[in-house]
């Protein structure tokens, strides 16, 4: 909002808010105040927008943007205004944190991991590095579904986000699926595959599996993940020993093995850390949020290495986000859902030899002139996906930027 208003200003322009809040007219005045120290202030007049600033239709002309360019607010309010950003910049762990809903109580048991996690800095540390890599990806799978924010923290709990955990009781990946289950929630299992440390398709049969045990558990998401841990057949078996003997039903109360009532605990502890965590002064790595990894189909046999050399990354960093491929191939006949550092993909679509993906993108090098509006028309496809392809949040485009452009 600070930042937004600096560029208001900045134009000579000023919309007129309906009854803003105290913080707001606070903003506005500090504001105000910074720019008449690099230029008197005026009577505001209307503010006159260039057509050429219409949604998609930005021209790229190379330059410095017109309200910066030659200007001696150039050289002084950049600094000011990218200090601004980043004192507000929210990270991952604050979307995360705004978006969580579950009732915490004050349980005993909820008490002692909030102190263990707090007290082991070197662990949060650790794990929070592990989940760089996917945890905006799995944020926006539970976003999609309308599911609590709370779920993406379950790998933090089952696996400590290590994609290539196994368990002594045969559980597999970020996840901790058993090959059973699995199985029943469609994950494939071929020569050099494993589709439960497959983060796409893992992720799939999680959300579906914990989709159907809040169904079945008749909208209770603490006996849906109590059951997650230790199976539908003992929470169920577990509430109708204490609905017989005239006992509570709810999570806290049942009987349930160690593992699993000190499961959900962790969870809904770790949870109050992240909606608190400057209040327990607990330093979480920051993860932006935005997409990191994106996915990439193909549909023949290729070598993971062919692949990493296309998009100018290591195989070891292929393999880590692509841990299901245990053979160091893709598999033959089928689509293969992989997942490339988002910053690969313009090196990786622009290899002439990519002959292997079953969508042909291409890169487009834009030209003084160029606008996203043109560009979207000549390549029959929409301003919305090419800002949802390439990471844009507005609609400035600069000549020598390179857009990945999806297939006609």
């Amino acid at each position: 909002m600070t930042l937004v208003l600096a560029i208001f200003v900045l134009n000579g322009c000023q919309s007129a808010p309906k009854e803003p809040d105290q913080a707001a007219i606070k903003a506005e005045q500090d504001l105000l105040a910074l720019n008449r120290v690099f230029q008197p202030v005026g009577k505001l007049t209307e503010c006159k927008i260039s057509h050429h600033q219409f949604d998609g239709s930005y021209i790229a002309t190379g330059k410095v943007p017109h309200y910066l360019y030659n200007s001696p607010v150039h050289n002084h309010i950049a600094p000011v205004l990218a200090d601004e950003a980043t004192r507000h910049q929210y990270d991952m762990w604050d979307t995360l944190a705004a978006n969580m809903e579950m009732p915490i109580p004050n349980n005993r048991r909820i008490r002692y991991y909030r102190k263990w996690f707090i007290t082991k800095p070197e662990h949060i540390d650790t794990v929070t590095t592990r989940a760089q890599p996917f945890l905006f990806y799995i944020y926006e799978q539970v976003e999609a579904r309308d599911l609590p924010m709370e779920l993406v923290l379950l790998p933090f709990i089952e696996s400590s986000f290590d994609q290539f955990a196994y368990s002594s009781q045969g559980a597999s990946g970020l996840w901790q699926i058993t090959r059973a289950t699995g199985k029943t929630f469609g994950l494939k299992y071929w020569q050099g595959y494993d589709g439960r440390r497959d983060i796409i398709a893992s992720t799939d049969a999680a959300l579906d599996l914990l989709e159907y045990l809040h169904k079945k558990f008749k909208g209770n998401w603490l006996h849906a993940i109590a059951a997650y841990n230790t199976g539908e057949g003992r929470v169920r078996n577990a509430i109708k020993k204490n609905r017989a003997a005239g006992k509570p039903t709810d999570f806290w109360s049942l009987q349930l093995p160690k593992e699993t009532r000190l499961y959900v605990p962790k969870l809904l502890a770790m949870s109050s850390i992240i909606q608190h965590k400057n209040h327990y002064g607990l330093q979480l790595n920051s993860i932006k949020p935005q997409p990191v990894v994106s996915e990439v189909i193909i549909n023949k046999r290729v070598k993971l290495k062919t692949i990493a050399k296309d998009a100018k990354i290591s195989s070891k960093v292929l393999y880590a986000l692509n841990p299901g491929y245990t053979g160091g191939y893709t598999v033959k006949g089928r689509d293969n859902k992989l997942l490339l550092p988002r910053d690969a993909l313009t090196s990786f679509y622009n290899r002439e030899n990519v002959r292997y993906t079953k969508y042909r993108f291409h890169i487009h090098q834009i030209k003084p002139g160029d606008s996203l509006n043109e560009i979207a028309q000549l390549n029959n496809t929409t301003v919305s996906l090419l800002r949802q392809l390439n990471d844009l949040t507005g609609s400035f485009i600069t000549a020598g930027q390179q857009l990945i452009i999806p297939p006609r």
